[in-house]
């Protein structure tokens, strides 16, 4: 299930301590980064791990924010975070995700990741994403327009990216072989996948006894180091299937749409 939190938070920032050209953007970002940990840490919480798709995701709409002058999680097309992440990275399969924003003005012009951090932590709803023990994955984007920073953080608890290169449109005829890699928390070895037919009528034949309606389970072929293949038959002809994920036999309805034609 997504989850989006619709937090907004515009402080004014006057002579901070660290000013931004002491250190390129993509550090300041990582500085967000390892001081929104160390809040982590400090509550007992799991480390999130830096994703640079997320980051990519974050500084889009830092760059939207700038360029089309508003500030909100609703960009100039409508979409909050998970509509961008869909958009953007569909490849990204997530049980949740959720943002952070920052709009700062500086006079001087200069601005610290630590009073960034900490005046997220000063607010409730900003505190909340940064210690959801759901999250395990955090991007940061950071753009500065003048003596103006936009600063967004982008949380998510993902479960697998999808790493093969795939055409629009699949022959329906074929076999595919698809590759994953695996970034949910959960043991591995529980982890498992649904092909979503697009006829809901038509049955897969699991056993004498069994059968599954409008969808099929498929093997998991596990490699090094949290990468997986599936193999991915087309049974149910020409449409639109889902590849889903979940646990033990169980899926998340969101998934990776494969065109059959």
């Amino acid at each position: 299930m997504k989850q989006t939190i619709r937090l907004i938070c515009i402080l004014v920032l006057c002579g901070l301590v660290l000013p931004i050209w002491g250190m390129t953007i993509r550090e300041f970002e990582h500085e967000v980064f390892r001081l929104t940990n160390i809040e982590r840490r400090n509550h007992s919480l799991n480390a999130l791990n830096y994703e640079n798709g997320l980051a990519d995701l974050a500084r889009i709409h830092s760059s939207h924010m700038d360029r089309f002058n508003y500030f909100s999680h609703n960009d100039h097309l409508g979409d909050e975070v998970s509509g961008r992440q869909k958009r953007y990275y569909p490849e990204l399969i997530v049980i949740s995700i959720g943002e952070n924003l920052g709009k700062f003005n500086s006079h001087t012009g200069t601005f610290s990741p630590q009073e960034l951090v900490s005046g997220w932590m000063s607010s409730p709803g900003h505190r909340a994403n940064i210690l959801n023990p759901e999250y395990s994955h955090l991007g940061v984007g950071i753009v500065l327009s003048g003596n103006t920073m936009y600063a967004t953080q982008n949380f998510a608890a993902p479960l697998v990216k999808l790493r093969s290169n795939l055409p629009e449109s699949l022959d329906q005829q074929r076999i595919y072989r698809i590759s994953f890699e695996y970034l949910g928390t959960e043991p591995a070895k529980d982890l498992t996948c649904t092909l979503i037919y697009p006829d809901p009528e038509k049955t897969y034949q699991i056993s004498d006894e069994q059968e599954m309606v409008g969808a099929q389970p498929l093997k998991i072929d596990w490699q090094d180091k949290g990468m997986f293949s599936l193999l991915v038959p087309f049974l149910a002809g020409r449409g639109d299937y889902r590849l889903c994920f979940g646990y033990k036999g169980s899926y998340y309805p969101e998934g990776v749409v494969l065109k059959a034609r």
